[in-house]
């Protein structure tokens, strides 16, 4: 790939320190990334539905682009026009499905249907407007000679499609943060009004509320650390550093699919426990849909996911 200080005497297999920090985050993103995609296949029990493959799809991209970028910039692959294409489109298969999964998400506890079909739109939109001219433009100006000057444009615009994307998932963040606030409150964790006070049960509502608190504390702080790493990974591509953000970039989309396990799976331990509470289960039993629900796995008897649309299209 093209050299962040636009020098063509700059040979990255000589500069050590920055090839050991391309070896440090791309050990990382393979780990992760090898460790989602398994987690995922074994699992699920539906691999299916838009959850799963988002999930699948950026699990790929992040084992599959530091690949294909330390082919091409340690020259192993020197069939530029073959690397980079590869280089972009493993980068649409590990950005893209990031903000779907987020939609997938809050579509699990969003009930608003106008709301949900607007995002939906202006996702389709960011991702037909902002990873078309990226990959095309990207390949032109890195991989061929056509125009020279396309170079610097081409870093222009690299930068805007990652702020977008970056606008995109902190905004989809922030909306998840809200509904689920929403959705807990609503689900009777803070009260429980029909219990008898006198039973054996009654201090529930207190327990239920410090749950919930702490829920949304988790949510919080995981949704922060996900807008921490997008801003530190702003800073290098607006620093021009152009080696460091291809291997940064996967790592950073790791971690977001472990935080992202993280705040589904402590959201649905708290419903779950909440139903057990009252005397029920999120999941009835011997409901004839329950099979039909592609659920994760249980992990020493927690869940791991949920199921809640009414039009019964949307499945973890």
């Amino acid at each position: 790939m093209a050299d962040d200080s636009s020098s063509d005497l700059y040979d990255l297999k000589k500069d050590l320190r920055m090839s050991m920090i391309i070896a440090a985050f791309t050990g990382i993103s393979w780990f992760i990334g090898a460790e989602i995609n398994t987690s995922l296949f074994l699992l699920f029990k539906r691999r299916r539905g838009l959850y799963f493959w988002s999930a699948a799809l950026s699990s790929w991209g992040v084992v599959l682009q530091p690949l294909f970028i330390i082919l091409a910039d340690f020259g192993i692959w020197t069939d530029l026009k073959g690397s980079i294409t590869m280089i972009y489109l493993t980068w649409l298969i590990m950005v893209i499905p990031q903000s779907w999964l987020l939609y997938s998400r809050l579509h699990l506890i969003a009930s608003h249907g106008t709301m949900l079909r607007w995002i939906k739109f202006g996702l389709v939109f960011t991702s037909i407007v902002f990873s078309v001219p990226t990959i095309i433009m990207g390949t032109i100006a890195q991989a061929t000679d056509i125009s020279p000057g396309l170079f610097q444009i081409n870093m222009t615009w690299d930068r805007v499609q990652l702020t977008v994307y970056f606008a995109q998932e902190t905004a989809l963040s922030m909306l998840y943060i809200w509904q689920a606030r929403k959705y807990l409150r609503s689900s009777s964790l803070l009260s429980q009004p029909h219990l008898d006070s006198t039973s054996a049960n009654s201090n529930t509502p207190t327990r239920a509320g410090s749950e919930t608190k702490q829920v949304l504390s988790h949510l919080v702080f995981a949704n922060l650390l996900v807008i921490a790493l997008d801003i530190a990974l702003l800073g290098v591509q607006y620093a021009g550093l152009f080696y460091l953000q291809g291997a940064f970039k996967p790592c950073v989309y790791g971690v977001k699919l472990k935080v992202e396990f993280a705040i589904l799976n402590r959201l649905v331990e708290t419903v779950r426990l909440r139903g057990r509470r009252v005397g029920g289960s999120y999941y009835p039993e011997g409901s004839a849909n329950r099979g039909d629900v592609g659920t994760l796995g249980t992990a020493g008897g927690r869940p791991s996911a949920i199921k809640r649309d009414p039009e019964g299209k949307q499945q973890t």
